[in-house]
């Protein structure tokens, strides 16, 4: 008898909480019957389908990243290639024949591993760069286009076709390749000045440089030329003012031929000029020949080098050395090994070589280098760098002592045995990591 009665105490009292209860029950549900209805109403997968989300794609491209971003939505972004399912690398060849092309590798990962393609585009060299853009697009398109049929972008995909009337889509590499009016020379010309000045001091430095350079499959040809001057006024009294003028300059050329996918053979010569290191006039000639352990082609992902040089360099002194010479001509030779890895956990570099005097053994330098950026977890990565020379050849040396304004203001070298220099760095990115947003404003 006593259940009656609570229930009709229940109901006789007040009953706004029951009502904005089931109202907010109502709201918080809505979403998800709506949800329901339209997975409901949606056409079932394909059984092939092996990933549940649009592709996660790690773009590498030097400069068409941002475009191809923009203009290809249907994946998704990420900044770390740890998070990626398709990993997409873009590397540009050099011209052969009036005809530049560009490689397309992409790697799948997690649900799409070892499921690689490979593309590739061949555009004529007078391309436009919107024709080099649609070009990049379209194979970019269709690389990826075979992943997202097998993810929840695939119900959103369709196929179009432009015939070559419409005149839309990208230009086609076919015909007689475009000439270049320039036949592959590239100059570049460039110049900077600046002025500093206060009651008690004051400086000016300007440096101006000149360069033309040529590089097909077969040939890579650098010419180049530098010159640069600073001046000083430094006020140490009202009677007494130090004043200070250096300067360098230098001529090089590079001049290299292809013998294979491994090979390769030139030469460097140079003509410089140095007041800091005591070289009124320095010119030498060195032949080289290169092994590359992994084809030239892998470069951008894998590289291992191993140089060697044999020449001869002319020194003319503005003052006479620690060896009491003015001037002497020296035969020389180095060795040099270079690695360079870029790899899904981080990118890996060093190098190191070793530069002797034939005549004098006695005068050697040994350099090494070395820099690595690894990925310890998802978005935490390490970077370090660091160098070290030991020094055995300053037989350039000015014999006379350094005064104390040369030494505070470094305006000569001085003796050393080595140098060195180290760079530690963390990096952590968290937030937003497939953001496919691109936005070009004050060159974003």
């Amino acid at each position: 008898m006593s259940q009656p009665a609570v229930h009709r105490r229940r109901l006789s009292g007040d009953v706004r909480p029951l009502f904005i209860g089931a109202w907010c029950a109502l709201v918080l549900l809505l979403p998800r019957t709506a949800e329901a209805q339209a997975q409901a109403q949606a056409p079932p997968a394909s059984t092939s389908t092996t990933a549940t989300r649009p592709v996660r794609v790690f773009l590498t491209c030097d400069g068409c990243d941002a475009a191809l971003k923009s203009a290809v939505t249907f994946v998704e972004y990420v900044t770390d290639r740890a998070n990626a399912t398709v990993e997409v690398t873009i590397d540009a060849q050099l011209p052969d024949a009036g005809v530049r092309t560009w490689l397309f590798a992409f790697t799948g990962r997690g649900a799409f591993a070892n499921q690689d393609r490979r593309l590739s585009l061949s555009l004529p060299v007078a391309a436009s760069a919107d024709e080099v853009r649609q070009g990049l697009t379209r194979i970019f398109k269709f690389g990826l286009v075979e992943f997202a049929m097998k993810s929840d972008s695939a119900a959103h995909l369709d196929v179009s076709f432009a015939t070559p009337e419409s005149g839309q889509g990208a230009p086609a590499a076919t015909g007689a390749p475009v000439k270049d009016p320039w036949n592959y020379w590239v100059f570049r010309l460039s110049g900077s000045t600046d002025r500093y000045g206060e009651v008690s001091q004051s400086s000016g430095y300007f440096s101006t440089s000149v360069s033309a350079s040529r590089t097909t499959e077969q040939w890579k040809i650098r010419l180049s030329g530098y010159r640069s001057r600073n001046t000083s006024r430094y006020a140490i009294s009202d009677t007494e003012t130090f004043r200070t003028k250096e300067g360098d300059w230098s001529l090089d050329n590079l001049l290299v031929r292809s013998l294979g996918p491994h090979w390769s053979a030139g030469f460097t010569s140079a003509v410089t000029s140095s007041t800091y290191s005591n070289q009124k006039l320095v010119a030498n000639f060195n032949p080289a020949i290169e092994y590359d352990v992994f084809p030239y082609a892998e470069s951008s992902q894998r590289s291992l080098t191993i140089q060697y040089a044999i020449g001869a360099s002319h020194y003319r002194y503005a003052e006479l050395t620690i060896y009491d010479k003015l001037r002497e001509t020296m035969a020389k030779h180095n060795v040099s090994a270079s690695l360079g890895l870029r790899q899904p956990w981080g990118t890996l570099g060093a190098s190191a070589s070793f530069s002797q005097s034939l005549t004098t053994p006695k005068f050697n330098r040994l350099n090494m280098n070395g820099n690595f950026n690894v990925r310890i977890f998802k978005g935490f990565s390490v970077n370090a760098s660091g160098s070290f020379s030991r020094i055995r050849d300053q037989f350039y040396l000015e014999k006379s002592d350094a005064s104390e304004e040369e030494i505070l203001l470094r305006l000569r070298q001085l003796a050393t045995g080595h140098r060195y220099s180290i760079n530690f760095g963390l990096s952590y990115s968290f937030g937003s990591l497939s953001n496919a947003t691109v936005n070009p404003r004050f060159g974003g």
